[in-house]
């Protein structure tokens, strides 16, 4: 093994003037020290370089591994970096400062929240309530960045502290019915939406429509099997959404209409949906859109051929079983294919 290399002592002006050069013919090669032995350190076989190569690529990707995991928590867990934005320096600021910078983080945050970033979402939105805690729409916001990511109790608080900054706000409101409704607490979401419906018949707002409401509200009896309110609701929402209807809110209230065994309407409720379908499908953007929309039509046919085979109109029921079988054979479902082609042969 090669030796380590040791500094020359620094010698002072005095000593190198008192260093003599040798005679010409007297310089002797004074013998090398001894050096004790030691065992030579052996070349590394093929099997041990492969060993060892294989170690690099093990701890290279722990630490890789560490790296992303540290950076995924960050990304999905904003809330963790949102308690650090208190270092930025504001403490020097007027509060006409302060209220322009959380004007502008604010508008910064929601249009990250808009494009799908949430966690800068969230950073920005918290320097604006850092700065200016007064604007419901900061905690707004910032709740459905948590939202978003499933961070319930952070949304739930962020929207409550929206309502005590803003009574009656309809967006908080519904915003928080959000929460309940992931938490499946369904009363409670639906004491939250009656609230946020009268409140935005005196407080509109571009961000929140009663159909909106009302619809959210309709599917929460229609869940809890409260047929004769959901069809009364999805009746109130079809009703303010003008001359855009939501096929949703029709094929809601045919459930509804189901659930309370009156099948005629239902039916007529499937098939006014698949109007509307078949009438929007033209502008769909993208295939994915497209496709969504004709599994809809497909299941909607479905269900309108049940119903018309309960009112006895076998005639009605099978149009509907090959129109679906025709769109079903257009995407390429054979399962959904093969189970109606079973039951038009029931028939």
């Amino acid at each position: 093994m090669p030796q380590k290399k040791t500094k020359k002592p620094v010698k002072t002006a005095v000593e190198r003037v008192a260093v003599k050069k040798p005679a010409p013919g007297s310089l002797r090669i004074a013998p090398a020290p001894r050096i004790p032995a030691t065992r030579a350190m052996p070349a590394p076989s093929g099997n041990k370089l492969v060993h060892y190569v294989y170690l690099g690529i093990i701890l290279f990707f722990i630490s890789s591994t560490f790296y992303i995991m540290g950076r995924s928590y960050h990304i999905f867990n904003p809330g963790a970096d949102a308690v650090h934005v208190a270092m930025m320096d504001m403490s020097g600021m007027t509060v006409e400062q302060r209220a322009a910078l959380a004007r502008e983080y604010l508008e910064s945050g929601r249009y990250k929240l808009f494009a799908g970033n949430i966690a800068g979402a969230v950073l920005d939105l918290s320097v604006s309530i850092e700065a200016d805690a007064t604007d419901p729409f900061a905690f707004i916001y910032r709740g459905e960045a948590f939202l978003q990511i499933s961070d319930l109790d952070r949304a739930e608080a962020d929207f409550t502290r929206a309502l005590e900054l803003d009574d009656g706000n309809p967006v908080a409101l519904y915003d928080r019915a959000m929460v309940n409704i992931r938490r499946e607490v369904f009363a409670s979401a639906i004491k939250d939406l009656d609230v946020a419906l009268v409140s935005n018949r005196t407080r509109r707002t571009d961000i929140l429509s009663d159909r909106d409401i009302l619809s959210r509200r309709a599917q929460l009896h229609l869940w809890m099997k409260n047929f004769q309110a959901a069809a009364a609701d999805y009746t109130a929402a079809i009703a303010a959404s003008g001359l855009i209807i939501n096929p949703d809110d029709l094929a809601g209230r045919a459930e509804a209409y189901t659930g309370l065994q009156a099948w005629s309407p239902a039916a007529r409720d499937y098939l006014a949906a698949i109007t509307i379908i078949s009438e929007r499908i033209q502008d769909a953007t993208t295939d994915d859109e497209r496709e969504n929309m004709s599994r809809m039509a497909m299941s909607y046919f479905e269900k309108s051929a049940a119903l018309h085979v309960l009112l006895h109109d076998f005639v009605a029921a099978r149009a509907d079983l090959e129109s679906a079988i025709m769109i079903g054979t257009a995407l390429g479902d054979d399962d959904a294919v093969t189970r109606m082609r079973s039951l038009l042969e029931g028939m």
